[in-house]
């Protein structure tokens, strides 16, 4: 922790006339106070008060006044009494990175003065209060000072320290240090992979998320990737899309624009599970067949892969290069480094990348928070860590590279409107940084318990795709349903640029569920036992269609015995849109008894649809039938005990067929000649 004694060994005279301006407003919490309590650790220290302050702009010219943001949240179950919080400023810039940490580890022991004086009320407890004071330029005293970060401290001794940084943004000869951007601009689609009229109206109209992104991206000269699923939206809606959207894709259309994967997927994922890239089928419409996918794209440069929150191997390194540039973190690379921070571009083995720098990326992804204050303060820090790596060499002209967070999971315009109002940071796209000579580095051997995490869920996608496709034949329009089905695919597969999470896990999980549901859609309805009496009946078997199109089957049936025969095994039958449908096949009962009918479902190509069904049927025929087979029976049975009986007196000798006579007949001839012709002789 920080504390007014530890920044301030060298504590300065503070003038008595301080002009501070103080706006405050107390904001109470989210439930009762004594079902807030019951909710609260039992650990005490955890309920002490916490403290945290950012500048409202932490870009100070000459003649300008610090506006800080301030907030206490009382975490106790007692009222603090009120008291008063010190603001400090460093008496001269933090110098280097290492100095740069350290301040915010609170292990800095920097020369700083109080410079102005804030009066807190007591808060109730659970309450949280917010206050913004403003230090007029001649209380602040960085007029005429050095240029670079200095720290910023406020600290009370009942409620703690915080800390942040402000930039005395005068560099005077330094030359600035280039941040090459990328700025992913993804769509935030549905499950079912589009975006509808109204939709695309709130997303590109002034104040949705992907327009801001557009408009900050193309004002820091940014490199800028755009979702394919806007200009997919576009196209299947045809003349309903809205305007706006039409010309914000119009604007976004550069030929320094690339084009994410659909849904802004992770392409890392795809390369691990053997499958990259995946591509839209098709473009569904309402009415007529899919368009082309390619309808889609727009941007002409190559991809850009954000791989700054992965581990790769060089083997991936080399394949992900091949498609497009790849922007990994320091934090991965084992490379000689010098006492400044190095530009960009590195290559790994015989691979060309963008090193980001592992801290300054980090800070980059944090910047848009939902949370005002803390995205002030990382605002904050970001231009001041900048601040900091100009002031290490600032002759040497150095250009540094980092990827903006996807457009909806952050609002980074604010941040972009910093770096384009600083003096020492030239903003530009990333060719620039690939434009720079390269550093030899290779990768660090890090363990990675989840490699095969995002890998995994996109084969088990693709494993129900292939099942539902496998069943697409049912449909009078294959191609439509296996466009819809890719799409639905792609909207639920991890996103890039950041790891796998229980939200990705979850939607993979719904995906196969839904899907199984559509491959389901189609199949027989279990009913009971049948008592088929008669010659010929007629075996009622129920299917029903849940899908929202006609279904044409194939209804295949085999009896398990021979009391029931099926003239015709493979009846195709179809289903009209979400109904049920009884059909009759004919069967000939010849029998009387018990048997199973197995029957199953099949597309029209012999893909088996859903559980075989096993039917249990008696059936008892007529009386002439009943009779008629008594007689063939009776009949077989004595044919067939008659020639047992002639087959065994045969083997004992006593019965003689028409052949056996004649043979006999034919020996005793040849025996009378013998003994005639033996009596002559003698």
């Amino acid at each position: 922790m920080l504390s007014a004694g530890r920044l301030a060994p060298r504590r300065a005279t503070v003038c008595a006339a301080v002009a501070l301006a103080t706006a405050v407003t107390a904001a109470s919490m989210l439930a009762p106070q004594a079902a807030l309590a019951a909710s609260q650790p039992v650990d005490v220290a955890e309920r002490n008060p916490t403290l945290r302050v950012a500048p409202l702009d932490p870009l100070l010219q000459d003649g300008e006044g610090l506006a800080l943001e301030i907030e206490i949240q009382n975490q106790g179950t007692d009222a603090t009494a009120p008291t008063t919080l010190e603001v400090l400023v460093t008496s001269a810039p933090i110098s280097t990175r290492y100095s740069l940490s350290r301040w915010f580890a609170g292990d800095a022991f920097l020369a700083s003065a109080v410079v102005a004086s804030v009066e807190v009320p007591a808060i109730d407890a659970f309450q949280r209060l917010s206050l913004q004071a403003t230090v007029e330029a001649e209380e602040l005293g960085l007029d005429g000072r050095a240029w670079g970060a200095y720290g910023v401290a406020a600290s009370a001794a009942d409620l703690g320290d915080a800390s942040t940084l402000i930039v005395r943004d005068a560099p005077g000869e330094s030359q600035p240090t280039t941040l090459a951007l990328a700025s992913p601009i993804d769509a935030d689609i549905g499950v079912d992979g589009l975006l509808d009229a109204e939709a695309l109206e709130a997303q590109t109209s002034m104040g949705g998320g992907p327009r801001r992104a557009l408009d900050a991206a193309l004002g820091a000269g940014a490199t800028i990737g755009i979702d394919p699923a806007f200009g997919t939206s576009i196209e299947a809606l045809g003349s309903d899309a809205p305007e706006t959207a039409v010309d914000w894709l119009d604007r976004a259309d550069t030929p320094a624009t690339y084009p994410l994967l659909y849904g802004n997927a992770d392409p890392i994922a795809q390369v691990r599970a053997g499958t990259f890239p995946l591509q839209p089928k098709g473009i569904p419409r309402e009415d007529g067949d899919p368009l082309p996918a390619s309808l889609g794209s727009i941007g002409q440069r190559q991809p850009v892969i954000d791989a700054t929150e992965a581990i790769v191997q060089q083997e991936e390194l080399a394949t992900l290069a091949e498609a497009g540039t790849v922007v990994v973190s320091t934090a991965m690379l084992d490379d000689a480094l010098q006492n400044a921070t190095p530009s960009a571009h590195a290559r790994v083995g015989d691979v060309d990348v963008l090193a980001a720098d592992a801290e300054l990326q980090a800070l980059v992804h944090a910047a848009g928070t939902a949370d005002p204050l803390e995205s002030s303060a990382v605002r904050a820090r970001i231009v001041a860590l900048l601040a900091t790596i100009t002031r290490e060499r600032p002759s040497d002209p150095r250009t540094l590279a980092a990827m903006l967070p996807a457009a909806s999971g952050s609002d980074t315009a604010a941040l972009l409107a910093d770096l384009a109002e600083a003096q020492f940071v030239r903003t530009a796209g990333l060719d620039a940084a690939m434009e720079a000579p390269a550093r030899e580095a290779s990768l660090v051997p890090l363990e990675d318990p989840d490699r095969g995490a995002g890998a995994a869920l996109v084969s088990a996608a693709l494993e129900q795709e292939a099942a539902v496709a496998s069943i697409a034949s049912i449909v009078d329009e294959p191609a439509t349903l296996l466009a819809e089905l890719r799409l639905t695919v792609l909207a639920a597969l991890p996103s890039a640029g950041r790891d796998v999470t229980d939200a990705d896990r979850l939607a993979i999980a719904s995906l196969e569920d839904s899907l199984q549901e559509v491959r389901n859609a189609v199949q027989i309805v279990e009913g009971s036992d049948i008592h088929a009496v008669g010659e010929s009946v007629g075996l009622p078997i129920t299917i029903t269609n849940r899908l929202e199109v006609p279904a044409h089957v194939v209804l295949t049936l085999r009896a398990t015995n021979a009391l029931v025969s099926v003239d015709q095994p493979r009846v195709e039958v179809t289903i009209a849109p979400e109904s049920q449908q009884r059909v009759q096949v004919p069967i000939d009962v010849v029998g009387t008894g018990s048997l199973w009918m197995l029957v199953q479902l099949q597309t029209p190509d012999g893909v088996p649809l859903g559980e075989m069904q096993r039917l249990r049927i008696s059936a008892q025929p007529t009386i002439e039938v009943a009779v008629a087979w008594s007689i063939g029976a009776a009949i077989v049975l004595l044919l067939g005990f008659g020639i047992f009986r002639s087959i065994q007196k045969r083997r004992r000798g006593d019965a003689y067929g028409d052949i056996d006579l004649a043979a006999r007949s034919h020996d005793r001839d040849r025996h009378r000649t013998t003994t005639g012709t033996s009596e002559g002789t003698a």
